[in-house]
């Protein structure tokens, strides 16, 4: 297993190396070592994928060393090598490399890359901790780790009050999470005797019966975990910090809220899929999650302007696709959608970032318009990414969200379903609306801007046509039976799960519904209803927005002011939560600081020292240390006590 210590090394040399000793190199040098260690990373993942599948791909548990032994309770830093944690050592690692090549177009203009590409190294260091790590603790010293670093990223531009806030607006609201997640943890211990993931899961698996106690405890074990996947994977009602995050530069964007941290949430859910499948009550919760999440966070997505707030809401809505897929028990269902959102997110968004660099960092889609022949690279490789996230036929998205939306219809009826289907809509409309102001139409800039387009460089649009590749061709990893006739592949990513995500014994829980036979009628109905809602809704946002803002558009508009307004505006989600929950804390702090420890606590200890200098100085005006004074005091204190005494 030398290659895992390699891999585990490679990134966290290259902060070392960025952040400590090429604090004053060249930044094509920061560039270099940031980049490199990727590489060389992703080099020793590929390896140590072959050589793990070469023998037999049987999951194992590496110990690293021993850390916590008290008492009873041991948490040795153990990794788990199987074969979800090596997938998504390979998308960290490869999609990492790509964006992290990709960050050298896009920041060349900066004076402090090394302090970028140190907290990118670090970042990739934390999220191979969180996902390797066999114990709860260690994957929470991963899953506090790229929480500190998304901070650090999302606030790299920290000089505007705006990117500093949306930094501590992310760390704060991911702490809330995490409180669930610690009170999981203890949980988990009290009732269970430990943390790792390899023993809870041989507890679950051998056929020891469990007590009642410890079934009744895995409700509320499942819901404080699930309440930390919502902070991390940005689900209501803890969504509201992943938009603020665009704030960042757009390979952070990329990276961390594209392709992995968001992603956490619905990994740890995936790795303890024994415990959730014994929890039906919280199954159903986490489905209706999910559900709303991702219609919420699309119907938001539907007005906006900014090119990266579009799809920093379509981000929340696909998670919210990976979330509903854990909720009806589609576990590789909803890795299979991670894995192909992984890919063409992060070429979306670095593909708008393309576009914002050739706009001289220009975000707002009402001054684009007719980019196509600027930018032809560029468009090519979204058009990709856009046919992948729309599910158009053939593309990874029409695999993964598809077969998301037909285990939602049979594990959890049609209602479920409705609510995902309509956000497969609305998710056509925005996207395709998206590419329609960006590069269709006439040009809305101004002239300066216009005459100074032009295609970005070889180093910013080679990794959108791997990244594009990869969208196009990804998703024949996992066809659908009812597909094999036409598409003679087989299910390969869900088989090769299936060693890892298994159902705990038949008497432990009810989930026919993921194995039993349904009438191929129904599956082709659920397919093409999707497909046809995609298709016009498509065609409507290309017949919307083709040639910039149609007349038809402005007064849609106009006809529905107050609607728009509410989308455009968010929902006022963030003006709610500042009026019920941050101004009235910002208020309890004043009150606290000024009336309590200024007014009450200071002014009581601060009184006190001054009455007793007050008496100190009453006391001592005539203390000169001359003995005639004191004599003269003595004879007069003599007098005062024999006048007492006789009278």
């Amino acid at each position: 297993m030398i290659l895992l210590w390699i891999l585990m090394l490679l990134p966290l040399v290259g902060a070392f190396f960025n952040g400590i000793i090429l604090r004053k190199a060249p930044k094509s040098i920061s560039h270099a070592v940031g980049a490199g260690t990727l590489i060389a990373a992703f080099g020793c993942a590929v390896a140590l994928f072959m050589d793990f599948m070469g023998q037999g791909g049987a999951s194992k548990v590496v110990l690293a060393f021993d850390w916590i032994d008290a008492g009873q309770f041991q948490a040795p830093f153990r990794y788990i090598v199987d074969r979800l944690s090596l997938l998504m050592v390979l998308i960290i690692t490869g999609i990492g490399s790509l964006i992290h090549i990709y960050a050298g177009g896009y920041m060349h203009e900066e004076k402090a890359t090394w302090r970028f590409f140190s907290y990118l190294n670090l970042f990739v260091f934390m999220m191979l901790q969180l996902v390797l790590g066999d114990n709860l603790l260690v994957m929470f010293i991963g899953w506090e780790g790229v929480g500190l670093c998304s901070y650090l990223l999302i606030g790299y531009w920290y000089e505007e009050d705006q990117n500093a806030q949306a930094g501590m607006k992310a760390f704060i609201v991911n702490r809330i999470g995490d409180i669930g997640f610690l009170i999981g943890i203890f949980l988990t211990y009290k009732f269970f005797g430990t943390i790792s993931f390899s023993e809870l899961r041989d507890l679950v698996f051998s056929g020891t019966s469990l007590t009642n106690g410890q079934l009744q405890a895995v409700t509320w074990i499942t819901l404080a975990f699930f309440i930390g996947a919502c902070g991390k994977s940005a689900q209501l009602p803890l969504y509201v910090w992943l938009p603020d995050a665009m704030a960042g530069p757009t390979p952070v964007s990329a990276l961390i809220h594209a392709a992995t941290m968001v992603t956490a949430g619905v990994y740890m859910m995936t790795r303890m899929h024994f415990f959730y499948y014994l929890a039906p009550d919280t199954q159903a919760l986490v489905a209706l999650v999910g559900a709303l999440t991702a219609l919420f966070a699309a119907s938001i997505a539907l007005v906006q302007t900014d090119i990266k707030k579009v799809l920093a809401y379509s981000t929340v809505s696909q998670l919210g696709y990976m979330v509903l897929g854990c909720g009806v028990g589609a576990y590789s269902a909803g890795v299979f959608h991670l894995l192909t959102h992984a890919c063409f997110k992060a070429l979306l968004f670095l593909g708008a970032g393309s576009v914002i660099v050739a706009m001289h960092h220009q975000q707002d889609m009402r001054h684009m318009g007719g980019l196509k022949k600027h930018l032809p690279m560029t468009h090519g490789a979204m058009l990709m990414g856009l046919l992948a996230i729309i599910g158009f036929p053939g593309f990874s998205g029409f695999f993964s969200k598809d077969e998301i939306l037909w285990k939602a219809w049979t594990g959890a009826g049609p209602w479920i379903w409705g609510i995902a289907a309509l956000a497969a809509v609305f998710t056509s409309f925005y996207m395709v609306r998206m590419f329609m102001l960006t590069f269709y139409g006439k040009f809305r800039g101004d002239h300066h801007t216009e005459s100074h387009l032009h295609e970005t460089s070889w180093i910013m649009w080679a990794p959108l046509i791997v990244l594009a590749a990869l969208s196009a061709g990804i998703g024949f990893l996992n066809v659908p039976p009812l597909l094999h006739h036409f598409i003679p592949l087989g299910e390969t990513f869900h088989h090769y799960l299936e060693p890892v995500i298994a159902f705990p014994p038949q008497g432990l829980l009810h989930w026919e519904h993921l194995v039993a036979e349904h009438p191929h009628s129904q599956e082709w109905m659920v397919m093409g209803i999707s497909v046809a809602g995609m298709v016009c809704a498509s065609l409507f946002a290309i017949a919307l927005y083709g040639k910039g803002f149609s007349p038809l558009a402005e007064s849609l508009a106009r006809r529905f002011p107050n609607a728009h307004k509410l989308l455009e505006n968010k929902y006022y989600i963030d003006e709610f939560y500042d009026a019920a929950i941050v101004q009235p804390l910002k208020d309890v702090s004043l009150f606290l600081w000024k009336i309590v420890d200024v007014s009450i606590i200071d002014a009581a200890v601060n009184g006190i020292a001054q009455s007793c200098a007050l008496l100190a100085g009453v006391t001592s005006f005539k203390m000169t240390g001359s003995l005639h004074r004191h004599a003269v005091v003595m004879i007069v204190g003599l007098l005062c006590m024999l006048t007492a005494l006789v009278f």
